[in-house]
């Protein structure tokens, strides 16, 4: 008897896939499947346009968002760089249309055609999804998926659909990680996801100094000032805070401090002229977009990465050359003497460390609440606290209540149980990134891995402060960089079985 079972419902499912790849992208629609889409296409196109205008620009649109549906289920790596794109400029279209569609929900179902896509497409060849994703990081990123799991009874929660919306955010992440497993299947993978994150953030860095420079456009002038509360937060010091494409200030600040470090460690280590330079240039926009984005929190993270970054490589003549110039760079900015640019003067009260107003607020909120916290081990439930909580969990205890802090609000949602099972994942991530990197003897590994640890180690900083683990676009970059350390490690273990360092073999 045959082991393999021609006709299940997955080779069913894995044939009609097939045919309609073959048929749409192989051909290119060069097909009778093709000339009958098109034509049914055209007409409804045709008599949308004919009785509400309204109707003639929402179905093209409509068939972009399908055509691309359609891509991310057949081609997993393009589903991966067009969902990463959608993450940086949905926010952007969001408000050009005033904010009156969930837009940020394309990014997840982009996201989840594409893992469903490839899983259907590992199980019909037979391959074993689960081999490439063994680990440590996989492992306790599965007990945190269980752990959510059994919050959906917590008894604290006033309804399920915050539990619902929250989980489905963190199983979207999850999903981000093993389609990056499935992608970075060579070094040129990996490098490749690389360029296009930078490449989109010296983008992002580029239109946030375009706004400082030329203004903000219409649209988002408007969507600024339409909120009273908004513009309190955005208006300081003189001046609107930038945010670009994304979707506040604070996202753009961070996700800037996070991808300069990694472009300074790649400067610094084994990479090509050409692309040293274009490094130099875009570390420039985004650190200009980064302060002119106003964040204390990204103020901070980036000198945080950078010294654990020296810490690590402090036996190199070049880091210790480095170091040097960024601690004069440093004190220059903080010590120096102007005080008529007000993006200066708001750097330079992030390292002051005078009483911060907004600090003690926030300190004073912390203390207040830590007894509710001893006393619920398993937290108030998902989406209980902050503005989701008015929202989901109406007249919650929680409701309404600023964590500002992602530690604080696992800690409040999830419970201090919570709290120590995510700080432990944490601190499992940095341990898997430093153990690799000096367990490493190639140097464009070696790189990376130190890149990725000390970018990680800035955004834990940054999540004391904001909920700065989670948030798109920063969950690619988050997941991404699990992934890569993941992979790495898996790549030199199939080195060291050919007796062989040299990365040309790694195709």
């Amino acid at each position: 008897m045959s082991n393999s079972l021609p006709y299940n419902n997955t080779s069913y499912f894995s044939r009609f896939l097939e045919f309609i790849r073959h048929q749409l992208i192989t051909r290119k629609c060069n097909s009778p499947l093709g000339y009958i889409l098109i034509t049914f296409i055209a007409l409804v196109i045709t008599y949308g346009v004919m009785f509400n205008v309204l109707v003639g620009i929402v179905l093209p649109v409509a068939l972009i968002g399908i055509t691309l549906t359609m891509i991310c289920l057949f081609d997993t790596k393009l589903g991966l760089y067009i969902s990463l794109t959608s993450a940086f400029f949905i926010f952007y279209i969001s408000r050009m249309i005033g904010d009156i569609l969930p837009l940020g929900i394309i990014v997840d179902m982009l996201s989840g055609v594409t893992f469903l896509g490839m899983y259907f497409r590992r199980s019909s060849s037979h391959g074993s999804f689960w081999h490439i994703s063994r680990g440590v990081i996989t492992t306790i990123y599965l007990i945190n998926l269980g752990y959510l799991l059994v919050e959906a009874f917590n008894p604290s929660m006033h309804n399920i659909a915050g539990w619902a919306m929250a989980f489905r955010k963190f199983l979207v992440s999850l999903m981000l990680f093993f389609i990056c497993l499935h992608v970075f299947k060579t070094f040129k993978d990996i490098r490749e996801f690389f360029y296009v994150w930078i490449g989109l953030c010296i983008f992002t860095g580029f239109y946030g100094c375009f706004q400082e420079w030329f203004g903000l456009l219409r649209f988002e002038d408007h969507w600024v000032t339409s909120d009273p509360k908004k513009y309190a937060l955005y208006f300081q010091g003189g001046t609107i805070r930038k945010f670009s494409f994304l979707s506040d200030p604070t996202s753009f600040g961070m996700r800037m401090a996070n991808t300069i470090i990694i472009a300074v460690v790649l400067i610094l280590g084994p990479t090509s002229r050409r692309y040293k330079k274009i490094l130099i240039a875009g570390s420039i926009l985004m650190a200009l977009g980064m302060a002119y984005s106003g964040t204390r929190t990204a103020y901070f993270m980036l000198p945080s990465g950078i010294i654990l970054y020296i810490l690590m490589t402090i036996g190199s003549k070049k880091t210790l050359l480095f170091a040097v110039t960024f601690l004069m760079m440093f004190v220059a900015l903080v010590f120096g003497p102007y005080h008529s640019n007000g993006t200066i003067n708001r750097i330079r009260t992030t390292f002051e460390f005078t009483d911060d107003e907004s600090f003690n607020i926030r300190d004073v909120n912390r203390h207040r609440i830590q007894p509710y916290i001893w006393s619920h081990p398993i937290g108030g439930g998902l989406m209980t606290c902050g503005v989701p909580g008015l929202e989901y969990n109406p007249g919650h205890v929680l409701a309404g209540f600023p964590p500002d802090s992602g530690l604080l609000k696992n800690a409040l949602e999830g419970g201090w149980i919570f709290l120590i099972l995510i700080s432990f994942t944490y601190f499992l991530v940095l341990q898997q990134g430093i153990h690799g990197y000096y367990r490493s003897n190639v140097p464009e590994f070696r790189m990376y891995y130190v890149a990725i640890t000390a970018s990680l180690f800035a955004l834990l900083v940054g999540n004391y402060a904001q909920d700065a683990v989670g948030q798109i676009p920063g969950v690619f970059l988050y997941f991404g960089c699990l992934a890569v350390i993941v992979r790495l490690r898996t790549m030199e273990l199939e080195m060291k079985k050919q007796h062989n360092y040299n990365l040309s073999n790694i195709k």
